[in-house]
């Protein structure tokens, strides 16, 4: 449990003053139930002695106080609880996400999207909830035991010596089944995810099912994958309803002791009905909250599962990357580098020179390792690769490289991605205010596309970019890319799916700046091959 609050440490201590408000307002609440009790059981003695109504009335407005107070500040409770509970879990989420976004790119793609953020958003907020009610309760049923232990004390010793057997019963059972609890926990959580991976990728990818007819082959990922998770859920709950079950059995056997014991009492006169009422509520209540300890092993197990999964993000060796900045890219220089996947070489001893005013077009067939060789050259491979990369004769090691990704390299991808949003924020993402009559929507033919839209610039682009076509996809990504204005501009088939028209535009627009810029094309275009400095192949 310790190292769980010492995960989460950083983040509640943000809302400390917060979480202590709402945890002095749970005591108080806990203590007008503890009080309720002893007032009720007062009461029917009390009345039973009373030769008028007014005792009535004065329990009737003690009952009603408490019961105010308790609505009131229950609801205070619950604001505060949602408000904590919330701001925490987005805060781990985001940083748990800021961490996967910066892991080695080796590791992302070993990973289903989906799955890692299923697993991301569940676990952290599965944590943060751990944390803030682990707080709370543990306080209130600290409260409650101590509080109650002493009025039954009181009232019969006794049945103190009852309960501190049952609480030696629990504690032994909890320790001979949490390993287990633990175990299946962690199986039946990671079969969810894996499933909620292969339901996204039914939805995902329904233009490619439609399109090779693969509906009961994606049917049948499916449900191989739902059998795994049925499996697992099957044995999750055989494991916690043994568990439950149990304590069941050692709460009844408890009652049965307290019904016995005090209607033996009763019978004898040594006790009244109203202190029996409130032994058997004391008790009751003390039960529940030992038997909250009792759970409390069950849960910290289940949250063990939330914290390893999201520790192994936390203890994640980030990409590399250095801290120089550059206010422009001159050159580039590959010196004897090599890229392996594993033991199979990709490119082996590669050396060029990439200079400011040149034109690069890279050739080679599919799976040669031009992508690879532009991932290697724009920093996405930091430390994969051996030999030496330099900008401006500085290692790319040195480097900060989101910084130069982020102003001075722009990349337009062979298939686009853009997100569900504007077409404004897809080619700004947030940035300068887009000039409408800007020469690239011209050259690029942009215009009439746009013209056309129901909202222009502003038009929504639906989840997978569904109401776009290829070309305009392709169009929306060069405009995004040139609009930069980088210092290196890499093409990956920028021609693909433009018309012939558009295609001579760009090409005469890239003749007209290269001697400012390092233009990088991945192409099979001859005019591309033919306008180019250089020609590298893989």
């Amino acid at each position: 449990m310790l190292k769980i609050f010492a995960f989460c440490k950083k983040y509640i201590l943000k809302y400390k003053i917060t979480l202590l408000v709402y945890v002095i307002i749970s005591i108080f609440i806990s203590l007008a139930s503890i009080f309720s009790p002893y007032i009720l059981g007062d009461f029917i003695d009390q009345l039973m002695q009373a030769d008028d109504i007014s005792i009535i009335y004065r329990y009737f407005v003690l009952f009603a106080t408490i019961n105010i107070f308790t609505l009131v500040f229950g609801y205070i409770s619950g604001r505060i609880y949602i408000r904590l509970q919330m701001q925490l879990g987005f805060m781990l989420n985001k940083s748990m996400i800021q961490k996967y976004q910066q892991s080695p790119l080796s590791f992302v793609q070993k990973h289903d999207a989906t799955y890692m953020n299923q697993r991301i958003n569940s676990d952290s907020n599965t944590l943060i909830i751990f944390c803030i009610s682990i707080i709370q309760s543990i306080l209130v049923n600290s409260t409650i035991i101590l509080v109650t232990i002493i009025l039954i004390t009181l009232f019969h010793p006794i049945l103190s010596g009852i309960l501190a057997l049952v609480s030696v019963i629990y504690i032994a059972f909890y320790g001979f089944y949490k390993k287990r609890l633990y175990q299946v926990n962690f199986t039946f959580r990671e079969s969810q995810a894996r499933f909620f991976a292969k339901l996204n990728e039914q939805m995902f990818n329904i233009r490619f099912i439609k399109l090779h007819s693969l509906f009961s082959k994606f049917i049948t990922r499916l449900n191989h994958e739902f059998d795994k998770l049925l499996t697992s859920s099957l044995r999750y709950q055989h494991a916690n309803y043994v568990f439950s079950s149990l304590d069941k059995v050692v709460y009844m056997v408890a009652q049965m002791v307290l019904l016995l014991f005090g209607g033996i009492e009763i019978i004898n006169g040594r006790l009244t009905i109203g202190r029996y009422i409130i032994i058997a509520s004391y008790y009751n209540m003390l039960l529940g909250a030992i038997r909250y300890f009792f759970g409390l092993g069950k849960t910290i197990q289940d949250n063990l599962v939330s914290y390893e999964r999201l520790q192994e993000l936390e203890t994640l060796t980030p990409e590399p990357n250095g801290n120089e900045i550059l206010s422009s890219i001159e050159k580039i220089q590959f010196k004897d580098v090599s890229f392996f996947y594993g033991d199979k070489p990709v490119f082996c001893n590669k050396s060029l020179l990439l200079e400011k005013g040149h034109s690069y077009v890279v050739l080679g067939s599919n799976g040669a390792g031009k992508s690879t060789f532009l991932e290697v050259l724009t920093g996405l491979q930091s430390g994969r690769y051996t030999g030496e990369i330099l900008f401006n004769n500085v290692d790319v090691r040195n480097l900060d490289m989101y910084a130069l990704r982020n102003s001075l390299i722009g990349m337009s991808e062979q298939e686009p991605v853009l997100i569900a949003d504007t077409l404004r924020y897809n080619i700004l993402f947030g940035g300068d205010e887009l000039q409408e009559e800007h020469k690239l929507i011209d050259i690029l033919g942009l215009h009439t596309f746009i013209a056309e839209l129901p909202n222009g610039f502003d038009t929504v682009v639906s989840e997978g970019s569904t109401n776009l076509s290829g070309g305009e996809k392709q169009k929306i990504s060069l405009l995004r890319t040139l609009l930069k204005a980088p210092n290196v501009i890499i093409l990956d088939e920028p021609t693909s799916a433009l018309d012939i028209k558009s295609s001579s535009r760009l090409k005469d627009y890239l003749r007209e700046i290269k001697h400012d810029k390092i233009i990088i094309v991945i192409t099979h275009d001859p005019d591309f091959i033919d306008d180019s400095d250089v020609v590298i192949e893989f």
